[in-house]
């Protein structure tokens, strides 16, 4: 293992974090902190930094690397967007910099920011085709994803603090100032041909501007669940947010419940834009993206060309694994059970899809998750572990029924507390109770046959679901099932269970 920090030296804030990198390139965060500087704001008439943005800078920075330090950091990697990109004496912040602290920054270009979000995605999300935008401080960077490639992108000089310059917002909003806004922003779309390509498709926001967008929806329909990444919102339900958010003065939205305070003052014209690109392209939804840049360098650095061919969905579950001191190899082992049980339970007329065996696939690998916290209601732990974590290329929705078919593998009558099982409908809380019993038999002949499995014999009849055992053992599995199994196989499956000895 090693540790190694990433800092992001962005226009409105600067951070920093700490990973601790495994061998199988799984990774935890072990540190971090923000540090408001807005040094978009010290670029002064001349376009060069100024001294007091310096200032901030270098303390900034001689205040990360003592807490890399401390946390025995062996690399740290630095890199800086907008402000520092557009300053005229970069060169002698750069040396400054490197005199002082002897970090090396690396400048992006406005093309290398945007790529590091589209790598982001790339490795977090389950989807080929979308529209991107990263609003940062200083710049917006757009970029159109076909079948999982950037096919375009570009940076404009339109991040949050120069449009509010522009257009402050600091007074509830009037049908000229909106006019204004949209016929500026749509002027700068104009440039664009490409986005042409980008209609329909769904929009993915990166950055502060998109997180405080989905943190404040949250509030309003008091959604249940603390995750943030892929966050979904209809196109009608962001007009709506809008259209509140245009109401308010500077005062009104510093009380804004789900947006951060400090950003109040430099949020309205950003959304704006955001909203006025989902109209001038049509984009039907927008999906909130909790990682950005500072992930996009690190999946680079551990995973590089692997990202083409890299199963998102089982790196996420490995990396949980990981951090949970786990066994992996045993976690595959319940997987590729319980993948099998599935295959002999599943019939032509066996409504089974693609998701169900993709859910059943990942509980399976986690189904002993909880026991990092305790081996007493594991089953609990499990469920609240799941609902907080990255688990790339699934749902919010998806995850929670994870969680829950965990649960009720551990015990068959766990009953999901009101606010999160009016996210289910009933057929998807059917699904889960289907995996949680074959995930609760696999689990159950895995711990009593756990030398021999490949003894066990699976006969799939009509009416009975036959499993063969070695003789020799079948007695240890003597009421290790929960007493409910055969009522719910039978409820679930229209099959009678029956464990049989050679």
């Amino acid at each position: 293992m090693k540790n190694i920090a990433v800092i992001d030296i962005g226009s409105n804030s600067m951070r920093v974090l700490v990973y601790e990198i495994y061998e199988n390139n799984s990774f935890k965060i072990i540190d971090e902190e923000k540090r408001m500087t807005r040094l978009g704001q010290f670029i002064d008439e001349n376009d060069n930094l100024s001294n007091e943005g310096i200032g901030k800078l270098l303390i900034t920075l001689e205040f990360f690397k003592i807490l890399c330090e401390k946390n025995d950091v062996v690399e740290i990697i630095v890199v800086a967007t907008e402000a520092i990109r557009r300053a005229k004496n970069r060169d002698y912040i750069l040396s400054l910099v490197k005199d002082k602290t002897n970090l090396d920054i690396r400048v992006l270009s406005g093309i290398e920011e945007s790529a590091y979000g589209y790598i982001t995605i790339k490795a977090t999300m389950d989807i080929k085709d979308a529209l991107l935008i990263d609003i940062g401080g200083s710049s917006m960077e757009i970029t159109l994803m076909k079948d999982k490639k950037i096919l375009n992108g570009v940076s404009l000089p339109l991040g949050s603090i120069p449009l509010t310059k522009l257009f402050p917002f600091d007074v509830p909003a009037d049908k000229n100032t909106i006019s204004a806004f949209k016929k500026f922003i749509f002027n700068e779309f104009d440039k664009l041909p490409w986005l042409k390509l980008a209609k329909n498709l769904p929009l993915i926001g990166i950055g502060g501007t998109a997180r405080s967008i989905g943190k404040i929806h949250k509030k309003f329909i008091k959604y249940p669940l603390d995750l943030l990444h892929n966050y979904t919102m209809l196109f009608d339900e962001i007009k709506i947010i809008h259209e509140y958010v245009l109401n308010l003065n500077t005062n009104q939205k510093v009380k804004l419940k789900g947006l951060p305070r400090e950003r109040s003052d430099i949020f309205t014209a950003p959304f704006s834009a955001l909203v006025m690109l989902m109209n001038y392209c049509n984009c039907p939804a927008f999906r909130i993206s909790q990682y950005g840049i500072r992930e996009g360098v690190l999946y680079e650095k551990l995973l590089n060309k692997d990202l083409d061919n890299l199963d998102i969905l089982d790196y996420s579950l490995n990396n949980i694994l990981t951090n949970n001191d786990l066994n992996i190899s045993h976690a595959e082992k319940i997987r590729d059970l319980s993948l099998v049980f599935f295959k002999y339970l599943e019939k032509p007329n066996y409504e089974f899809l693609e998701l169900e065996y993709k859910l059943l696939g990942a509980a399976a690998k986690l189904h002993d998750l909880g026991i990092s916290i305790s081996i007493k209601h594991a089953y609990k732990h499990s469920l609240y572990i799941i609902i907080n974590s990255l688990i790339s290329g699934l749902t919010h929705k998806q995850i929670l029924m994870l969680g829950y078919a965990i649960a009720l593998s551990g015990k068959f009558d766990y009953k999901l507390s009101d606010e999160y099982k009016n996210i289910l409908r009933k057929e998807e809380i059917l699904i889960c109770k289907k995996i949680s019993i074959i995930l609760c038999l696999a689990h159950k002949i895995d711990k009593y046959f756990y030398n021999s499995l490949s003894e066990v014999t699976i006969i799939n009849q009509k009416d009975t679901f036959k499993l063969t055992l070695p003789k020799s053992s079948v007695k240890y599995m003597q009421d290790s099932l929960p007493v409910e199994m055969d009522e719910s196989f039978k409820k679930c499956f229209n099959k009678k269970l029956s464990i049989i000895p050679l």
